[in-house]
């Protein structure tokens, strides 16, 4: 096999009961026997954690109630992406169902603002007299900032899921699983289900309260689950453990969504409720909400969440879907410049670019482009009113983050996760600086994986591909980050079918079949340059996810290829 193409590592597990090839792609994930029940069958009662697991969680729901029950004003800070705006929406949505009666949400420009707490944020709201500020998908980095509001009369809770610093800010409560000591036993929740721990433990103190009520809180904490779903594949989190718990059933409940915001966006998209899957919320839905916070107001977003009337609904819904036409042209043409000013860094092993005037809600885009072109961590900057603003992106076994710390001088702010950062410079001398430096940690540390290599789940013969695979790998679903969909090698088949499609012919639909019988349909996404090499009666090999595809309500198994080649 090319060493492009390479076997993922077998853990060898057996389950007599299940499929042999279903077998075989388990054991290539990173799973013990223990834990195989947990993953193929999720169980909400056993699989979704405690929430007074969390050290603070006593006294985030004794603030939070407390507040409630005296009126107090509160307002809740978010981000500007799917993930702060869907957390900002399962919390307002569960205070307000609370009886909370001032709740203000404030989500920040991504332009304007930057990511994060800001003083001025604190400044209005001490001048608005509010008592508690939340925040979600941000925070723990803000040491001044909750400074700030503590001297001002406000507590503030932080709910954040990113990295935190050695000095943790002097909040009232801290709800994030990758605090030292922190006793929750998963560490890999989005900030999405981070504010539904909070609500399901403010829920589970108003049950307790009012035991009649019990059935009518459970109904609620299910329904917040679409939003849970929608985030947790948006961020890009580990899909095992509770988060992979938490997909699971709430891709159930996006499915029969009562939020008219979404059932609205499904309809402008073309989606179908009972049918929407991770693939769904990853690449239809998941964008046009972060559209909102990119090309104009993540505020655009929240309310489409929050709709109650389903002209308003439809009305935002258009909205959204313009707004990610236009992020979608503007990414084009940022990523046309950023890829030049890379080809003339072909030998550096961190690829670093800067514009002048990029839309600052572009730069990750273009960071994860970048990534998939190169395959090497990636750092896209430009020039904003805060100053140099950047996000990088990189590969596994280089944590991003973790490089960034090497150099804390040169940030006025920095967070973010292994594989995925952001950052606003001191000034626009430290991009040298800060492209050396890296290049210094890669020198020193590398990379322990291999980011050209595409993985493979198995080889198998063309008959393999059937339905009796399909319905057997719908137990992985659903599938995404730490949780790949499958792909499969299919060797030495014959292109008995050849078209290319899409405005530009980008794409690429083959018919292949073994020679013995067999045929099967592919299609390949931004494979089209291959229909000019190919010729009918080439031999080739296929690496490919299997899937079912239904067209004017006729079901075949389709190869979604992924690569091909010229068989050896």
């Amino acid at each position: 096999m090319d060493s492009r193409w390479q076997l993922r590592v077998s853990n060898t597990i057996v389950n007599s009961s299940l499929p042999r090839l279903l077998n075989t792609v388990l054991s290539r994930r990173d799973l013990s026997p223990e834990v195989i029940s947990e993953f193929l069958y999720p169980d909400y009662a056993r699989d979704v954690h405690n929430p007074y697991a969390f050290r603070d969680m006593s006294r985030v729901v004794e603030r939070i109630m407390r507040a409630i029950e005296t009126s107090e004003h509160i307002v809740i800070f978010g981000d500007y992406d799917a993930d702060g705006v869907c957390a900002a929406a399962v919390l307002a949505s569960t205070l307000q169902a609370l009886g909370a009666t001032n709740v203000r949400v404030q989500l920040p420009d991504r332009t304007l603002d930057g990511y994060g707490l800001n003083l001025n944020v604190v400044a209005n709201a001490v001048a608005l007299k509010e008592q508690l500020l939340i925040t979600v998908d941000c925070g723990i980095t803000n040491v001044l900032e909750v400074a700030a509001a503590g001297a001002g009369g406000i507590d503030t809770i932080i709910i954040d899921h990113h990295l935190p610093p050695t000095e943790l800010p002097a909040a009232y409560a801290i709800v994030n699983p990758k605090v030292e000591g922190e006793t929750y036993p998963f560490i890999d929740l989005a900030a999405v289900a981070l504010a539904f721990k909070v609500s399901q433990a403010l829920l589970s103190k108003r049950v307790a309260q009012r035991a009649d009520e019990k059935s009518r809180w459970e109904a609620f904490e299910k329904w917040l689950l679409d939003l849970v779903a929608i985030a947790t594949v948006t961020d890009l989190v580990p899909l095992h453990g509770e988060n992979r718990s938490l997909l699971h059933f709430g891709l159930r409940v996006l499915n029969k969504t009562r939020r008219p915001g979404l059932v609205a966006l499904f309809s402008v998209i073309g989606l179908t409720p009972g049918s929407i899957t991770a693939h769904d919320v990853a690449y239809r839905i998941g964008p046009r909400i972060n559209a909102a916070g990119r090309v104009g107001s993540a505020h655009q977003a929240y309310e489409l969440l929050m709709a109650t009337d389903e002209a308003e609904a439809k009305l935002l819904a258009d909205n959204l879907e313009a707004a990610n036409a236009e992020r979608r042209q503007l990414t084009e043409t940022v990523s046309e410049a950023a890829a030049a000013l890379l080809v003339e860094q072909k030998d550096e092993p961190v690829l670093v670019a800067f514009g002048e005037d990029w839309p600052v809600g572009l730069v990750g885009l273009v960071a994860s482009r970048m990534l998939e072109r190169h395959a090497r961590p990636v750092l896209i900057m430009t020039r904003t009113a805060q100053g140099i603003v950047g996000s990088g992106r990189s590969i596994p076994g280089f944590n991003i983050v973790e490089a960034l710390r090497t150099v804390p001088h040169l940030f006025s702010k920095f967070g973010g996760h292994a594989q995925a950062c952001g950052f606003t410079l001191q000034s626009s001398e430290a991009v040298d600086e800060l492209r050396s430096a890296l290049r210094s940690v890669w020198e020193n540390t590398g990379s322990t994986g291999d980011s050209n290599a595409l993985l493979i789940d198995e080889t198998i013969e063309l008959r393999d591909c059937s339905r009796e695979l399909v319905d057997g790998l719908r137990l992985l679903e659903p599938c995404g980050m730490a949780n790949p969909t499958p792909v499969f090698l299919v060797s030495n088949v014959i292109a008995v079918g050849l078209v290319a499609f899409g405005d530009s012919s980008q794409h690429l639909r083959l018919t292949l079949t073994d020679g013995v019988g067999t045929v099967r349909h592919g299609v390949g996404f931004g494979l089209g340059a291959w229909h000019q090499q190919l010729r009918l009666g080439d031999r080739l090999d296929v690496v490919a996810e299997v899937a079912e595809h239904t067209y004017r309500d006729v079901s075949d198994v389709q190869l979604r290829i992924v690569a091909l080649r010229s068989a050896l």
